[in-house]
Formats: structure tokens, C-alpha cells, sequence
């Protein structure tokens, strides 16, 4: 098919004013890769195009790679090109659907070993798109073209979902022609993501150092009173209970009366502290 000459802005004068230094779309250490795929598919400017992406990865080999998504999508080819290069890199990989998955983005980000999607987001595929001009032939090669990756569209996502082909060439026409919009939760379910990010904050709250150290003080307590009560009232020396306790016996006293583990506020702790600080 014949290809439009931009003449208002050559791919020389674009590719002048490219800056090296402006490209931050990853980051790595000696046994880690972060991939941000940011944007349109397929920009070279910056670093999402299939090119880019394919060296990282050579330059990479074995390491774990994490690639976060958010984009709108962009050339057919390269998210194909992007998805096949991820599938075949020789380190574990997990994508990450930031915000939007679409097109494109929503090929190439399939190519990790699991996919993962926050709640919010949204999965977006949809039948190729194009445009021409010229004579019959032209428009003719344009159709083999898009039914051509048509095709490879509904095998790459029928390979992940485990769905027949049948129904993800339905799915990527959808009711209105253009595609299948996905919530997270949609998304799982119809085999495009493996797990689902809540929404907010996911980390760990930092322990209270205090509570635990108290707590580990009355357990002690709880459990040296224990063992001395168990020989009858007999006089037991402090280093006879040390050298009579075992893992069973701190197993023990470490739950409360319905087998949970025992916890509380720092002040709860100090306040039973001071009810049991004369056992001994």
C-alpha cells in the first residue's frame, strides 16, 4: 500500500530533536527490570516501540522483568512484536494494568508469565484499524492487512483466556463494531488477567515493636506462673522453669482462651502488665 510523505515534519527533523536523556521509561538493577509502557504503542520517542523494548530485554537476559501498562495503544504490529519478545524472555514476568490496556497495549502486555490489574482499570480489545486510498488494489490490500491481524489478534488472546477462537473474534468485533471494554473483574474472569489489585494502599502496617515486646514479656510471665502452679505449689526456682519449658509450653500461653493469638494496643498490654507484674 502506498505510504502518505508527512512534508510538513520529515522523520529526519523528528528523529533530530529525539534527546537520549529525556527516554526515563525504565528502570534496572543487577537482578530486576522495570518496563513503563506508557503511551502509544509503537513511539520511539518514548521507548514504547517494539525496538526499544526487544533490546531491553536482550540486554536483560534472565532477569526478573516487571512491565507496567498504561496505554491507549497504538501500531497492531509492534504490541504483537512486544507480547512475542516478553513470551520468550528466559526470566520470570509479570505485567502490570495500571490504568488503561488497550489495542495494542492490551496484546502486548498478554506476552508475561502472569498478568496482573488494579481494580479500577480497564482491558480494551478491539478488531484492527486502518485507512487508504488509492485504487481497488490499494483498498483490497488494506482488508488482507486487517484481516490478516485480525487473525493474529484472536490467536494471541484465545492462547492466554483458553478460549475458542469463535468466541474472541466475536469478542473483538463487539455489539457496536468497536471491541469489548473490560472491568478488572470482567477481565479475570474471561481469562485476561490472572489477579486483581485492590484498590489503595496494599503494603503491610509497620508492627508495633512496643506491643510485641510487651506482649512477649506477659507471655513469659503467663507461662513461668503456669508451670509453677503445675508442680502443686512446690518452690520452684526460676532456672528450674527456664530449663522446664518447652516449645509446646510457649505455644501454649502465646494464644488466648479461643486459640487466637493474643494482641492489643500498647496501652491494653501495659494495663494487663500491671495487673500481672507481681507473677512471677
Amino acid at each position: 500500500m502506498r505510504k502518505i510523505i508527512n512534508l510538513n515534519c520529515p522523520e529526519n527533523v523528528k528523529n533530530s530533536v529525539k534527546d537520549e536523556g529525556f527516554r526515563i521509561v525504565y528502570n534496572e538493577t543487577p537482578q530486576e527490570l522495570e518496563i513503563f509502557l506508557n503511551g502509544v504503542v509503537g513511539d520511539e520517542y518514548s521507548e514504547c516501540d517494539s525496538a526499544s523494548i526487544s533490546k531491553l530485554l536482550s540486554k536483560n537476559k534472565g532477569k526478573t522483568v516487571t512491565m507496567r501498562v498504561n496505554s491507549p495503544g497504538g501500531l497492531a504490529f509492534d504490541g504483537l512484536a512486544i507480547h512475542n519478545a516478553l513470551a520468550a524472555h528466559d526470566g520470570p514476568t509479570v505485567g502490570i494494568i495500571e490504568s488503561l490496556a488497550a489495542s495494542a497495549a492490551s496484546l502486548a502486555v498478554l506476552g508475561c508469565d502472569k498478568v496482573k490489574m488494579y481494580a479500577n482499570a480497564t482491558y480494551h480489545i478491539h478488531e484492527g484499524l486502518s485507512f487508504a486510498f488509492g485504487h481497488i488494489a490499494d483498498l483490497q490490500d488494506s482488508i488482507e492487512w486487517l484481516q490478516q491481524f485480525n487473525s493474529a489478534a484472536v490467536a494471541t488472546y484465545s492462547a492466554k483466556t483458553g478460549q475458542d477462537e469463535k468466541a474472541m473474534a466475536k469478542a473483538l468485533l463487539g455489539d457496536k463494531g468497536d471491541g469489548t471494554k473490560y472491568t478488572a473483574e470482567q477481565a479475570k474472569a474471561a481469562g485476561f488477567v490472572d489477579e486483581i489489585i485492590p484498590i489503595g494502599k496494599t503494603k503491610q502496617k509497620p508492627k508495633n515493636e512496643d506491643a510485641h515486646r510487651i506482649s512477649a514479656m506477659l507471655n513469659y510471665r503467663i507461662a513461668k506462673h503456669k508451670l509453677s502452679g503445675a508442680k502443686q505449689g512446690a518452690a520452684v526456682s526460676t532456672q528450674a522453669v527456664r530449663k522446664s519449658r518447652t516449645p509446646q509450653d510457649y505455644s501454649m500461653f502465646m494464644k488466648d482462651s479461643e486459640g487466637n493469638p493474643r494482641h492489643g494496643t500498647v496501652k491494653e498490654l501495659q494495663a494487663w502488665l500491671h495487673e500481672l507484674k507481681n507473677i512471677s
